[in-house]
């Protein structure tokens, strides 16, 4: 019997009056909790965003500094073989230094 009168006390709002504060400052937190969840949540997808722009800088700028150094090392190349000929000309250069050595002895030509 009891046990029958506090489950009755405890769910009958009019005989509960004085948990009511307590109620009422429980709501209150979880109110504030989820408030602050929240603000969380938006700050974390903001940090993400941020995060992710950085990450495309970073990717980007190590892309063109690869390439700059790529471009000077091909002009720094093109520099040093000498005298601005194409590799077409140094070429054909070589072949005519070739034939014209005495010791090159011109394959026979098939008859």
């Amino acid at each position: 019997m009891v046990f029958l009168s506090q489950v009755i006390r405890t769910l009958d709002p009019k005989q509960n009056q004085g948990a009511a504060p307590e109620i009422q400052a429980l709501k209150n937190q979880l109110q504030e909790r989820d408030r602050m969840f929240h603000s969380l949540e938006k700050e974390y997808e903001k940090t993400k965003s941020q995060r992710e722009m950085e990450e495309k800088f970073i990717v980007s700028a190590w892309y063109n500094m690869g390439m700059t150094l790529h471009k000077k090392a091909a002009e720094d190349r093109l520099i040093s073989t000498g005298s601005g000929q194409s590799f077409l000309a140094r070429q054909r250069q070589a072949t005519s230094t070739r034939r014209s050595y005495p010791g090159y002895v011109q394959p026979a030509t098939a008859r």
